[in-house]
């Protein structure tokens, strides 16, 4: 079994070099199994001198930016049989690899997730991974899979397709390809693992842009759109997601306004205004760029 570890960047090179160094203390508490590292520039003319970057690295360069365009170029490139997809400023815990392996042996699922853990304060990124329980996903369990933080196999992204290059950062709608990807697997009725054991480390932003979480939210409900759209079976469901999240960033909007000190740690991280605002934006471009088709 080969393990392909693929990274996007635009030229982070202190967070970048951290990112493998995690990956290759992974390989050696593992007892070096058979993996690759495979680096993406996005957004560069010509190559760069690797010299002196980690041996265990494949660094490639390409002049699309885009996230999702870089992770499908990088996904052509790979020859592992499943694929750790990290960002640049993320890492992993010491003993991922070993964990990963048992789960694929054991369960042989389509794609797994796990946690997500500041390594600076210890804490977990969303409140979902105070769920200590491997299981697999159902439909509303998909804020458990983000984008620095999940393993897919290769046979079955080219059994569903490839990262659609609408959504990610860089792209049209600049966030929300992993959940795109997470209700792809679950239309073709793919196995999604959560394992709790899958520790990866991103730092938490407590102090979050309003236009950073406009656009998070923009991409979601074009997203979820998307899916109401595409997917006529399960078209309820993503109603009721969509209605749940521009329902609940109205409540705390309001909060904000009228109880501003109860909240106001709170919203300097989700800026529910901003997540109102967005949410609806993206439902109405999605459909406007619909019924230009």
């Amino acid at each position: 079994m080969k393990i392909s570890f693929i990274i996007t960047t635009l030229g982070r090179e202190e967070e970048l070099t951290a990112c493998i160094a995690s990956i290759e203390r992974a390989c050696e508490y593992a007892q070096n199994p058979d993996i690759e590292i495979l680096v993406v520039f996005q957004g560069v003319q010509d190559d760069k001198d690797a010299g002196g970057r980690q041996k265990q690295a494949v660094f490639y360069y390409i002049q699309e930016k885009g996230l999702s365009a870089a992770r499908n170029f990088a996904i052509k490139k790979s020859t592992g049989d499943y694929l750790v997809f990290l960002d640049d400023d993320a890492g992993i815990k010491e003993d991922f690899l070993s964990v990963l392996m048992k789960s694929i042996l054991l369960l042989n699922a389509g794609a797994f997730c796990g946690k997500i853990v500041d390594p600076v304060n210890n804490q977990f990124y969303a409140s979902c991974f105070l769920d200590n329980k491997c299981r697999p996903l159902g439909y509303f369990d998909f804020v458990y899979f983000m984008g620095s933080a999940h393993v897919l196999k290769k046979t079955t992204i080219e059994k569903i397709g490839f990262y659609d290059q609408k959504f990610g950062a860089g792209a049209q709608y600049p966030a929300a390809e992993e959940s795109d990807m997470f209700f792809r697997l679950k239309q073709w009725q793919e196995e999604i693992i959560y394992q709790p054991e899958l520790i990866f480390f991103h730092r938490i932003n407590y102090v979050t842009s309003d236009i950073k979480r406009f656009n998070y939210a923009y991409a979601v409900a074009a997203m979820l759109t998307k899916q109401i759209v595409l997917d006529g079976k399960h078209r309820l469901i993503y109603l009721f997601i969509i209605s749940e999240v521009i329902l609940k960033s109205f409540l705390r909007t309001l909060q904000t306004i009228f109880f501003m000190k109860s909240i106001e740690l709170k919203n300097s991280r989700f800026r529910y205004k901003s997540v109102f605002k967005g949410s609806f934006k993206g439902v109405f471009d999605y459909i406007k760029e619909c019924g230009r088709k």
